[in-house]
């Protein structure tokens, strides 16, 4: 399977929560949050599909960094899921960092290495020095045969902005059942919006 075909298999379900399945069209904001991954991955295919390496990553990435509000930074993971590059200079501490000491990440490694295909990691809740981060895989594939992986980090601020959700009343994302980020009140029917994809799935719940 080559890797276009693996592009988004993002599905879009939105519904609320008791009264019954609501009509996509009506509601913008599960729109928005489609459309939104369905760039990002994009612009992660593209970077992929140029055989980025230690050397072109930046030259490979700058279209991506460009076209993404909220770009927070972006790596080159080797087949052991090492760290090799990275797109700003200012994190170069983090090449040689080996990803498999991160157990959130076990899972995914673990599903990259058996079929490499796009992943959506939960939102992370950043810290003093890093503020919360949405990051982004895409497997970088020769002769069927993982060679690396490309990944970008946004700001989870901008992609709440870039979809609406941040002017709703409340928002909660849920990333394979564990709660990754709740803002505002949740009560009576919410909408949903769901993003399967072969790694996890993300439940987005709001109330508009």
């Amino acid at each position: 399977m080559k890797v276009k075909q693996w592009l988004l298999t993002l599905i879009l379900i939105i519904g609320a929560g008791v009264v019954g399945a609501a009509e996509p069209g009506k509601d913008p904001v599960g729109a928005a949050v489609k459309t939104y991954f369905d760039q990002a991955f994009e612009r992660l295919r593209l970077v992929a599909e140029k055989h980025p390496t230690v050397d072109s990553l930046r030259r490979d990435m700058k279209p991506l960094v460009d076209a993404t509000t909220g770009f927070f930074g972006g790596t080159l993971i080797d087949t052991n899921f090492v760290i090799i590059q990275v797109y700003f200079k200012r994190d170069a501490l983090a090449r040689g960092y080996d990803l498999k000491k991160v157990k959130q990440l076990t899972g995914f490694w673990k599903k990259m290495r058996e079929a490499p295909t796009p992943q959506l990691s939960e939102p992370g809740h950043g810290n003093l020095i890093q503020p919360r981060l949405v990051a982004m895989r895409y497997p970088v594939v020769v002769e069927g045969k993982l060679q690396s992986v490309v990944s970008m980090m946004v700001r989870t601020e901008s992609f709440l902005k870039e979809t609406g959700l941040d002017q709703l009343a409340g928002c909660r994302i849920t990333c394979n059942g564990v709660i990754a980020e709740a803002i505002g009140e949740l009560t009576g029917d919410l909408n949903r919006v769901e993003l399967d994809l072969p790694a996890n799935r993300w439940l987005i719940e709001y109330k508009r």
